[in-house]
Parts: structure tokens; sequence; C-alpha cells
């Protein structure tokens, strides 16, 4: 099964974090990642800061 995206991020947002993962390890863009979502992030119905995190994940490192 192939993940689909879920959420849409402002563009400003993916553009930081891709730039930012060319520079610092997997692990440090991780909690970067979750830093953003506990802090700036508002979870609607039946969402989690795991389904924000993975999804904003895969959307900075998956992108044309």
């Amino acid at each position: 099964m192939t993940y689909e995206p879920r959420f849409t991020w402002n563009e400003d947002t993916l553009s930081a974090f891709r730039l930012e993962s060319n520079y610092i390890s997997y692990e440090e863009l991780l909690n970067e990642v979750e830093k953003f979502v506990e802090n700036s992030c508002h979870l609607e119905d039946g969402e989690t800061e795991e389904d924000l995190i993975r999804d904003l994940l895969y959307q900075i490192f998956n992108y044309d």
C-alpha cells in the first residue's frame, strides 16, 4: 500500500524543512519536525501529532 498525503502544508514550511534536511541528520530533522508540530499545529477531530509528523516527513522527502 502506498502512502497518500493527508494534509496540506504551507509551501514555505515544506521548503524550509527540505533545505534544512540537506544539512542535518534525519534524527535532528525528526526532532525539529516534532517540535514544529507540537508548537505550531492545531489538531482537528481524530488527528494525532504522530499523523501530522508522519505526513510532514513524507512530504519533505517525497516531492517533484
